[in-house]
């Protein structure tokens, strides 16, 4: 075996073999035209505007599933600008425009279809960028990256139009100078990157090429703008919240109508063109969609879940800290706002001061000091104040230093922690990233004081279709971080972490793309216990037309819990494939032995999961998904049933514009015995200006015997035990 693993990581180093050069781009700093009048977005390009615009007619490359091919059709771009917007136009060409896929959908839920956009550096410090994507329809999609970190959830006022063509499709993009920080003044230098799908094809490229190893603000073409004044930024956002709900009480009664209703206001002013100030009282934290059922039970580590509160997903990855979130350490996030639950009130300032960007966030939070469905609350009315606090110095392209300080206050209950983190990219291909973080405790309730340190440090290294990735951790025990989500404490950790890509020969096998394999290794002592988790994975991936992948990975472990290690085995296999640009496919089927994680008396199991997904989209307005997930556990030795979960989810949705959709959901999970459905419907005019009304339905297993609920068991009858309604309007009004 170790002979076998030892070859396979000698070919994954040498192997690739000799491939074509890239084709050659014509990279230079752009320096559009000031527009003598704005363009009508409209999805033409007659408008005087684009006459004048700078022009980018050079070859696109792609970056997935290929790095360094030439995207096989052809991409045009535009540039232009006034005192007021930032204008962008793109024409899409198509040698088959038949086959283009595109869709009405609301926002962000375009990248099944084929779209076209760019990545907006507005300060040109490489630190941070607005990236905007829009699909031949018109709909849009909008990401806030710091540094490679991506956040989806933001969004911010900018308008585009799309049309499909005879010769594929055109794209026109407005962004308002008030709704992005920028520096103003004379000769302003942003920077850039296009992007262009092709979803039949699978494919993704760029202008200009990403460089494997390196950043993308690194990668991205320097824009010259002579001048750009500093514009107001001033904004009101009233909204209004209205939900009722009712519980049945028995078989045959109700209750009475439980109401909520709730005014709020936010507040944001351009202190200059690159620092925003922002406050919200009573804010609307209101969440429209419940979340996503997952599995529950046997799970080691707290689920997570994403951020849906407008406030909070604002920017909210200005918050990371370098070596965190990269699925390789135990931080997944030093911020996580779903802790803050129940929020009163909230404040933010961000912004650039020269080389330096700034971000700070304070909230309360009402939840700890709420009501207690058992017993008297002792701290019965009391908040938890959050204070966070982050500063980045960059030291030339996208090499930084940096601090953060985060902390909640709970009566005489504290947890503060200190940050340090850095980013170093040398040698053209090699980076090395990591952060320190110290906290301080403090919970007379359990325990007093404590404290604890944390350092990650990581090591990447990428050239060509090659990729390396080594972490070393330390964990205190007595490490606590209130607002983070990880794992564990008590720990030090050693990974690695390497990838290549197999390119072959086009004209042999001109439907496969790529073969990615790729092996990873662990070992994480636990400095409590003294005992070592281990574990080998082997992978590989291959990618191919109809945007197609199928692979699976074989798992090799050591995993330690309550005192005793257990020896773990397991497989995977996945596939995804669009056979139509109409459907969607994806299945994956996993199996072999974990641990039930009892406290007292753990063993090892049998377990299989299977997933099988689909999206249907028979016009552009008409979105169908289903999914189902299984997840079986039996004792290995007896084969003893320990549980089964099954998780069916289906949703419809209907959209009449890309602003107006309804949607129906239905969830049901036989492990809780429960079928949560959800109705919505949407109007967002602009971010922040939207009117949603929404009904919600949860059905239970029960069965009612004397004089009250019993818990639902197979062959119990379904009752509908809560239902909702839900309505929300706010308006974002810009001066």
């Amino acid at each position: 075996m170790k002979k076998l693993f030892f070859w396979i990581l000698l070919v994954m180093m040498l192997s690739g073999g000799a491939r074509a050069a890239a084709p050659l781009q014509n990279i230079r700093p752009l320096a559009p035209a000031k527009a003598v009048s704005p363009p009508v977005l409209d999805g033409s390009l007659d408008d005087e505007a684009w006459k004048t615009a700078e022009v980018i007619d050079d070859v696109w490359i792609t970056y997935n599933p290929v790095n360094g091919n030439e995207l096989p059709q052809r991409t045009r771009a535009y540039v232009t600008y006034d005192s007021e917007n930032l204008y962008f136009a793109f024409h899409c060409f198509d040698s088959q425009p038949e086959l283009i896929k595109t869709s009405l959908t609301k926002r962000d839920g375009i990248f099944e279809d084929d779209w076209v956009g760019l990545s907006l550096d507005t300060v040109g410090g490489k630190k941070y960028a607005y990236e905007l994507f829009v699909n031949p329809s018109g709909a849009q999609a909008d990401i806030f990256r710091t540094g490679d970190m991506e956040d989806s959830s933001s969004d911010w006022v900018w308008h585009s139009a799309g049309k499909v063509v005879a010769d594929g499709y055109i794209v026109e993009i407005r962004q308002p100078l008030k709704n992005i920080r920028f520096a103003s003044g004379k000769d302003v230098r942003m920077g850039m990157i296009f992007w262009r799908r092709i979803s039949r094809l699978g494919m993704s490229g760029s202008w200009p090429r990403l460089q494997p190893g390196q950043s993308m603000g690194g990668c991205q073409v320097e824009v010259r703008l002579s001048e750009l004044p500093k514009a107001l930024v001033l904004e009101a956002l009233p909204s209004f919240t209205f939900s009722s709900g009712w519980d049945r009480l028995s078989p045959s009664t109700w209750s009475g109508a439980d109401q909520t209703r709730d005014l709020g206001i936010g507040l944001k002013y351009g202190i200059t063109s690159s620092i925003v100030a922002e406050a919200t009282v009573n804010p609307d934290f209101s969440q429209v969609e419940s979340d996503a059922l997952q599995v529950t039970v046997n799970q080691r580590y707290p689920l997570l879940y994403s951020e849906k509160r407008p406030f909070f997903m604002e920017a909210g990855n200005l918050f990371d800290l370098a070596a965190v979130g990269d699925g390789l350490g135990n931080m997944v996030m030093p911020v996580n706002t779903r802790l803050i639950v129940d929020p009163q009130w909230g404040a933010r300032l961000t912004g650039e001061v020269g080389r330096g960007s700034f971000a700070l966030l304070a909230a309360s939070d009402r939840s700890p000091g709420n009501p207690w469905a058992d017993g008297d609350n002792p701290d019965l009315g009391r908040e938890a104040l959050f204070w966070i606090g982050r500063g980045k110095l960059g030291l030339g392209g996208d090499n930084f230093l940096g601090v953060m300080y985060s902390g909640r206050e709970f009566g005489a209950e504290y947890n503060r922690a200190l940050a340090a983190d850095f980013s170093l990219r040398f040698l053209k291909n090699h980076q090395l990233v990591g952060h320190y973080i110290q906290s301080f405790s403090d919970r007379p309730a359990a325990g007093g004081k404590s404290e604890g340190g944390c350092l990650t440090i990581e090591y990447a290294y990428a050239r060509g279709n090659t990729a390396v990735l080594a972490l070393a951790e330390n964990i205190a025990p007595g490490f606590q971080m209130d607002t983070a989500y990880y794992q564990r404490s008590g720990i030090a950790t050693a990974k690695l972490y390497l990838q290549q890509r197999l390119v072959p020969n086009k004209k042999k096998l001109p439907w496969l793309f790529s073969v990615t394999p790729s092996l990873y290794a662990a070992v994480i002592h636990d400095k409590v216990s003294g005992l070592d988790d281990r574990e080998l994975m082997l992978e590989a991936y291959a990618s191919f037309i109809l945007k197609g992948q199928v692979g699976g990975y074989v798992y090799l472990g050591q995993e330690c819990w309550a005192g005793q290690a257990f020896q773990r085995r397991r497989a995977q296999l996945s596939a995804n494939l669009q056979p139509f640009n109409w459907l969607n496919l994806h299945s994956h089927y996993s199996f072999g032995n974990t641990i039930y994680y009892d406290p007292s008396d753990p063993f090892l199991g049998d377990r299989t999961e299977l997933h099988l997904s689909f999206t249907l989209q028979p016009t552009k307005s008409l979105n169908l998904f289903g999914e189902h997930l299984i997840s079986r556990f039996r004792r290995q030795v007896t084969g003893e049933k320990v549980y089964d979960q099954g998780i069916w989810r289906g949703r419809a949705t209907y959209q009449f514009s890309p602003k107006f959709f309804v949607r129906g959901l239905v969830q049901y999970d036989s492990f809780t015995r429960r079928v949560l459905g959800d109705f919505l419907a949407s109007f967002t005019y602009i971010p922040g200006t939207v009117l949603y009304l929404g009904y919600g339905s949860l059905s239970e297993s029960r069965s009612w015997a004397e004089g009250g609920w019993q818990r639902g068991v197979t062959g119990d009858r379904y009752f509908q035990t809560r239902q909702s309604l839900f309505f929300k309007v706010s308006y974002r009004y810009q001066f």
